[in-house]
């Protein structure tokens, strides 16, 4: 008798738990979570009994209308987990991608007071409910992410012009972001904000199709420390990909993101290079797979990135290429472009009236010959002397093409 007692007794505290303590999918209970709740009250259980158990709630509740709720059951860390759910809700499992948009949207609302803040902290859990477990963890970092504080309208304009200045960006993407920018200014600033959208300053953007959520999984591998997979590709004289490494994928060791004359590039760990540091510009950048879960970024490329700041100082517009500790005399009116391109804690002397001089360590590479180039005679290489040699030589072919394209004018 005592038994078919707790059996009753059991069965009513498990509909009253479900009801009151396990609603939503965000308060689910584990077989393990109800046997422990069920031993605290005096009633011995176990993982059979409780499947058994629950099996038959789940049944009852549905079948009978008089009960509002019924409930669900997913598996989780290798068990079930039991949560309840008002039948007049949809219980719709939505993906990823949706629901983070979503919660992107609740987050750019503007609340005035803490009654409409709770409301939408309680939206965001109901939400967060309707994710998969393995999902739940990483939205509910972007559910927590809120913006409170609307952006004057410098900031928005700001923010508006280096959105357009991005060429890896596309049309959808770039009106994406533009978009929650507004959102998130003052009302009275948003009509004059959307006449930005389409500043013909700017020109357009590239037809890479890279996503946000492209740019997603490569913040997310740099943060996790994870390795990442992708395709890379140029672009051929009719705008045609031709992929690299014929076409298979990189397995990569992302260190960070940066942006360098308005691309964006992915800075990697390759211990095979003379730099330690391969590059990947984003709109090259195709078939962007999730972190590699099982492949952390080796310990060299750990602490690979505490001398990254100074290393990506090093690298000349994106480029790699040999380091060479060089010095240079230039007319003073260049002062301000050798600020530009090294920084304002560079060190310049001053020679004599017109001339000043630097030292300053480059990584030897096209764009620093083509920077070079243009400044032409304001400034020349002093030291070392096979950079100099180089620079000769290069000046040099130059000329010859130049002469053997005249030449062949003439005979023509």
């Amino acid at each position: 008798m005592s038994r078919q007692k707790n059996q009753r007794e059991k069965i009513l505290i498990l509909l009253d738990y479900m009801r009151n303590k396990a609603m939503g999918k965000e308060n689910a209970a584990t077989t393990k979570q109800l046997i422990s709740m069920l031993q605290e009250q005096g009633i011995p259980c176990d993982r059979r009994t409780i499947t058994t158990d629950m099996t038959l709630l789940t049944e009852y509740t549905a079948a009978d209308p008089s009960y509002s709720f019924s409930i669900g059951c997913f598996h989780c860390y290798g068990g079930n987990a039991y949560y309840s759910y008002e039948k007049n809700e949809a219980d719709r499992l939505f993906s990823f991608d949706e629901l983070k948009e979503i919660i992107t949207a609740v987050n750019a609302l503007h609340y005035t007071d803490d009654e409409e803040k709770e409301k939408y902290h309680i939206i965001k859990q109901k939400l967060l409910s309707m994710s998969s477990p393995a999902d739940r963890d990483i939205l509910r970092e972007y559910a927590e992410d809120e913006n409170t504080a609307a952006l004057d309208t410098v900031a928005a304009k700001i923010l508006i012009d280096s959105v357009n200045s991005l060429t890896f960006m596309g049309d959808k993407m770039s009106e994406h972001i533009i978009d929650t920018i507004i959102r998130l200014s003052d009302n009275e600033d948003r009509k004059t904000l959307a006449v930005e959208k389409k500043n013909p300053v700017y020109r357009r953007h590239s037809k890479s199709g890279i996503t946000i959520y492209d740019i997603d999984k490569l913040l997310r591998a740099v943060d996790q420390q994870k390795r990442i997979c992708f395709r890379y590709f140029d672009l051929d004289e009719n705008g045609e990909k031709i992929f690299r490494h014929d076409g298979a994928e990189y397995t990569v060791e992302p260190l960070t993101l940066t942006r360098n004359d308005n691309h964006y590039y992915l800075i990697c760990y390759d211990g095979s290079t003379e730099t330690h540091i391969r590059n990947f510009r984003l709109d090259r950048m195709t078939s962007i797979k999730d972190p590699v879960k099982d492949k952390n970024i080796s310990e060299e490329a750990k602490l690979f990135r505490s001398a990254l700041p100074e290393v990506t100082n090093q690298i000349f517009r994106m480029y790699t290429g040999v380091k060479k500790n060089i010095t240079f005399e230039f007319s003073d009116k260049l002062i301000g472009v050798m600020y530009d391109a090294f920084g304002t804690n560079v060190e310049i002397t001053r020679k004599d009236e017109d001339t000043c001089t630097l030292t300053e360590e480059i990584q030897i590479s096209p764009p620093f010959w083509g920077w070079l180039f243009q400044l032409g005679s304001d400034i020349r290489i002093t030291e070392p002397q096979d950079v100099k040699d180089m620079y000769r030589e290069r000046c040099e072919e130059v000329l010859t093409n130049d002469e053997q394209e005249r030449d062949t004018d003439t005979e023509n």
